[in-house]
């Protein structure tokens, strides 16, 4: 295994294991490569607004997750400076949203990333873009916190 996939498989394993609000609101790393991530969450009634729809709080999590996972590909650790989202369709109870990062731009200090959402389909929920701000942590430093 090389130096950027045994990195690659930390990322994915300590935010898999990481408890907090991710982990509370059911969203779990199904992938993630150099300067991409794959999230996804199944939407419980819990994450419907009142008219049995997806929350949108709950997609634009799903968003962040996926721009933080994949910027973390990089074995830094990065947080959000800004978000936007447009929400394109409705996504319903009973599907299960999947959220994929791409990179747009990396540098020094920030990483951009465009975030695409569907429900499991090709029906695109919703379309993100984030700005990332990397704090100088890498994985291993926060490993350490972890213990």
């Amino acid at each position: 295994m090389g130096k950027m996939d045994e990195v690659l498989k930390q990322v994915l394993e300590w935010r898999q294991q990481t408890d907090g609000f991710n982990h509370y609101v059911g969203i779990r790393v199904v992938g993630i490569g150099d300067g991409t991530s794959e999230v996804e969450a199944d939407l419980t009634p819990q994450m419907l607004n009142p008219l049995g729809m997806a929350h949108g709080g709950m997609i634009y999590t799903l968003c962040d997750a996926a721009a933080g996972t994949a910027a973390a590909s990089r074995g830094r650790i990065a947080v959000t400076l800004t978000g936007s989202i447009n929400y394109l369709r409705p996504g319903y109870g009973g599907s299960r949203l999947r959220g994929h990062a791409i990179e747009i731009k990396s540098g020094n200090q920030t990483a951009v990333y465009d975030v695409l959402v569907d429900d499991g389909t090709d029906r695109q929920i919703a379309r993100a873009t984030f700005t990332m701000f990397y704090t100088g942590k890498t994985i291993e430093d926060m490993k350490c916190l972890a213990d």
